[in-house]
């Protein structure tokens, strides 16, 4: 359950657009989203504060205590906190190293699809060809895809033998005049079938490219454990790995702390959070002093000190994280006069609750009437949303 990231950016600029006031880019609706959807996302709790001191009606639907728990049941979670250096570390879900690869096929963009676009938008990513990195200036990454803006690696390149070569122990030295880009340091080569035992990728084969001579990895099919002869007009053909490694932000996605826990063979138990003035007091007294069956926790730091110190393992926590980025991802080629064309596949949708697209448009609406600098849209859009506001506190 979520907002369509497509339905609210095509609605913001049909109004930003009737009168031809202005357009936004997805670079700035993306970002806005994101300013957006986390400022909903906080009034939730003053807003859950709030109604918990008033009476609230117990007709189906009408519950506003209720209604916000749904809204907000969307980011609870839980998970094991981590033991180090006398402290527990909250749950993280993002970090670790993320990689993606894909066979160069001589195209301009790739979908990448094993990394989420907001890990690929939040996190550290390098793009490499055989293992070799390559430069920034060299490629886009927007949401999920890869573009190469220069000297991109056309992979799968079929050549052939210039002259007879026999690869006694699985390597071949052959005379193959290519020129770059075309061949890259560590590419895969493959000619034709052999029917004998396969050699292994680490098996080299040296191109002599423009008088210069270096190696690149041999698929199985090409070498084989025994002598084979390779005659002139044979085809071969070249692959180049194109690799994304991504390390997402080393922040956790931790947002508010819930309800600590401590589980020691079958007994799950909540322990209990006290300052600093409530631990000095209880450890004055044999008879208050946090034992493993009654534990207790400072959290400070956003770091667990759970007392007895004893305890160092079985600690899990509930909490609310933080919502994932939307994303409004897209593709642009000649065939559509490179017009920005909505992609689905690489796209992430505003997390939030759906009763919330009308606050969502409304308040992106308002930051666009910023950055267009049109006073009317800021005015207008900020009315609804004071009016919004209003209905709902009443």
């Amino acid at each position: 359950m979520a907002i369509n990231v497509n339905t609210v950016y095509q609605t913001v600029l049909l109004i930003l657009n009737k009168e031809q006031r202005g357009y936004m880019t997805p670079l700035e609706f993306n970002k806005i989203g994101a300013q957006v959807q986390l400022e909903i996302f906080e009034t939730y709790f003053d807003s859950l504060n709030q109604q918990i001191r008033v009476p609230q009606t117990n007709t189906d639907y009408a519950d506003r205590v209720v209604n916000l728990e749904q809204k907000m049941q969307i980011f609870k979670t839980s998970g094991q906190a981590t033991y180090a250096n006398g402290v527990f570390n909250l749950p993280v879900t993002q970090g670790g190293s993320l990689t993606w690869s894909a066979t160069a096929s001589g195209a301009t963009t790739y979908p990448i699809t094993s990394i989420s676009a907001a890990d690929l938008a939040d996190g550290v990513s390098t793009v490499s060809v055989n293992s070799v990195i390559r430069p920034a200036s060299d490629y886009t990454i927007n949401g999920l895809n890869l573009t190469w803006n220069n000297n991109a690696p056309r992979g799968t390149i079929a050549t052939t033998v210039l002259a007879n070569a026999t690869p006694p122990n699985k390597t071949v030295t052959s005379l193959i005049v290519i020129p770059q880009p075309d061949i890259l340091v560590g590419s895969y080569i493959t000619g034709p079938t052999i029917t004998a035992s396969p050699g292994g990728a680490a098996d080299t084969v040296t191109i002599v490219q423009n008088g210069q001579q270096f190696g690149v990895g041999v698929n199985q099919s090409f070498i084989t454990d025994t002598p084979q002869t390779i005659t002139a007009g044979d085809a071969i053909t070249f692959f180049n790995t194109i690799t994304i490694s991504t390390t997402p932000a080393t922040s956790s996605n931790f947002y508010r702390l819930g309800t600590v826990l401590y589980t020691a063979g079958s007994r799950l138990q909540e322990l209990q959070k006290v300052d600093r003035g409530e631990f000095y007091t209880l450890n004055l007294s044999p008879l208050t002093k946090p034992t493993t069956s009654f534990p207790i926790y400072l959290f400070e730091n956003n770091q667990l000190t759970v007392y007895p110190n004893t305890i160092q393992s079985g600690v899990s926590v509930d909490y609310i994280r933080k919502p994932n980025n939307p994303v409004w991802s897209f593709t642009s080629t000649a065939v559509n006069n490179y017009a920005y064309v909505y992609d689905n596949d690489t796209s992430s949708n505003f997390e939030l609750h759906p009763s919330e697209q009308t606050e969502v448009i409304l308040k992106t609406l308002l930051y666009a009437g910023v950055v267009i600098k049109d006073p009317q849209i800021i005015q207008v859009a900020a009315q609804q949303v004071a009016q919004e506001n209003q209905n709902q506190q009443r």
